[in-house]
C-alpha cells in the first residue's frame, strides 16, 4: 500500500471510528427521518469531516425546491448524521440528487485500473453506514452518480474493502435534472457483502469531491427521507394507474347504468 493510499484509507477509518463511538444495539425508532432542507439551520444536527480540503455546502431554503448544494474545488469533505435504526425492520431510504458538473477525469469504463483510485472523485455519493464495536468490522453502502460506470455495477473502494459503490445513475443525459431515488437498504447490503446486515444503521452520509483529480463539480441534495418500513414511491405510481384504468367492476356497474338510462329514454321499462 503506497503512503498516500494509506493516508487516505486511515482517515477514511478514523470517520468511522467517531461514528461506531454512538452506535447501540437497539432497534431504533419507526419514525421516519426526513430532512426537506427548507430551512438555513437544517444542517445543525449533522457533521462535516475534511479529508482533503473543505467542500462548500449550503442550504438553499428559498428556492421552490429545498436543497442542499456542494460545490468542491479540489477538495473532499463530506457531511454525516448519526442515527440508529434496524434496516431489516425500517429498510428504506429516498433521495433527490442532481449533477451540475462532473469532476474532470479520464473516461474509462476498465475499473480494474490502478488509476481508478486517482479517478475516484464524484459529483454526488450518498453513503449508508453500518458501524461495529469493532471499527475494521464496519460497512458501508455507498451510492453513486458515475461518469461512465454502467448502471447497477457493484464495486469495491479502492480505498477500504468494506465500502462498497451501487452504481444508480450513470453519465450526462440528465445533466442538471433532479432524478428521484428510493432503495432498500437491506436487499443493498445483501448484494454488496453476500448476507442481510447483522446490526443497525449508525449514520447517513452525503459526499461530493474533487480532490484525486484536482479538478471541480457541482452536486445538489434534496427530500432525503430515511428509515421507514414500507416503499413509498411504488405506491403512488400504482395509485396513479388506478386512476386512468377503472376496476373492472365499476366499468361493468357504469355501462350498466348507461344501458339503464337508455331503456328508460325509450320507455322500454314502462311496457
Amino acid at each position: 500500500m503506497s503512503k498516500r493510499l494509506k493516508k487516505i484509507t486511515l482517515a477514511l477509518l478514523a470517520a468511522m471510528i467517531g461514528i461506531s463511538c454512538v452506535w447501540h444495539y437497539a432497534y431504533g425508532t419507526a419514525e421516519l427521518k426526513y430532512f426537506p432542507f427548507n430551512k438555513k439551520d437544517t444542517l445543525k444536527e449533522w457533521k462535516e469531516k475534511i479529508f482533503h480540503g473543505r467542500v462548500l455546502y449550503e442550504v438553499k431554503p428559498e428556492s421552490p425546491k429545498g436543497y442542499l448544494s456542494a460545490r468542491s474545488d479540489k477538495a473532499s469533505s463530506g457531511l454525516y448524521y448519526q442515527i440508529s435504526f434496524s434496516p431489516k425492520r425500517y429498510p428504506y431510504i429516498s433521495w433527490s440528487w442532481k449533477v451540475g458538473r462532473f469532476p474532470s477525469k479520464a473516461q474509462s469504463k476498465d475499473i480494474s485500473k490502478k488509476s481508478w483510485i486517482e479517478r475516484d472523485d464524484y459529483a454526488v455519493r450518498v453513503y449508508v453506514i453500518f458501524p461495529a464495536f469493532i471499527f475494521t468490522n464496519t460497512r458501508c453502502i455507498e451510492y453513486i452518480w458515475a461518469e461512465g460506470l454502467p448502471r447497477g455495477t457493484v464495486l469495491t473502494s479502492p480505498f477500504y474493502k468494506n465500502i462498497k459503490l451501487i452504481i444508480l445513475e450513470s453519465g450526462s443525459e440528465k445533466l442538471g435534472e433532479w432524478v428521484l431515488e428510493e432503495r432498500n437498504i437491506a436487499d443493498d447490503y445483501r448484494l454488496a457483502f453476500g448476507k442481510l446486515p447483522g446490526g443497525n444503521v449508525g449514520a447517513i452520509a452525503l459526499m461530493s469531491d474533487a480532490d484525486n483529480t484536482q479538478s471541480s463539480c457541482e452536486g445538489y441534495y434534496a427530500d432525503i427521507k430515511v428509515g421507514y418500513p414500507q416503499p413509498i414511491l411504488q405506491p403512488a405510481k400504482v395509485e396513479e394507474e388506478r386512476k386512468l384504468k377503472p376496476k373492472k367492476g365499476i366499468s361493468e356497474f357504469l355501462e350498466y347504468i348507461k344501458r339503464m338510462l337508455r331503456w328508460v329514454k325509450r320507455g322500454e321499462l314502462l311496457r
